[in-house]
């Protein structure tokens, strides 16, 4: 019994290709995955200052998830940033 062509064993149904190599993100899916300001990612100054890893490819920045998510656990900014979320009063409590 023949199988399609282009179907391998390999094959999963999860986002990674069955080669290893992991998609590119860009800075609204980074943003949205860290839940961290968009400006972040997109300005080249925040970039800079909070040493987050990218990629230029052409014209685009692009990141890799599992690099922002070591980044950020690591990150000193991050933290304090999470620091400050658990401190701040919600607007509306009493």
């Amino acid at each position: 019994m023949a199988r399609p062509l282009l179907e391998d064993a390999s094959m999963t149904d999860n986002n990674t290709p069955a080669n290893g190599i992991e998609p590119m993100i860009d800075a609204k899916q980074a943003a949205a995955a860290l839940r961290l300001p968009y400006y972040w990612f997109a300005d080249h100054a925040m970039r800079t200052k909070y040493r987050i890893p990218h990629y230029l490819m052409g014209g685009l920045v692009r990141y890799r998830l599992s690099e922002l998510s070591a980044w950020a656990a690591r990150s000193a900014a991050v933290q304090g940033r999470d620091a400050q979320d658990a401190e701040a009063p919600v607007e509306g409590a009493e």
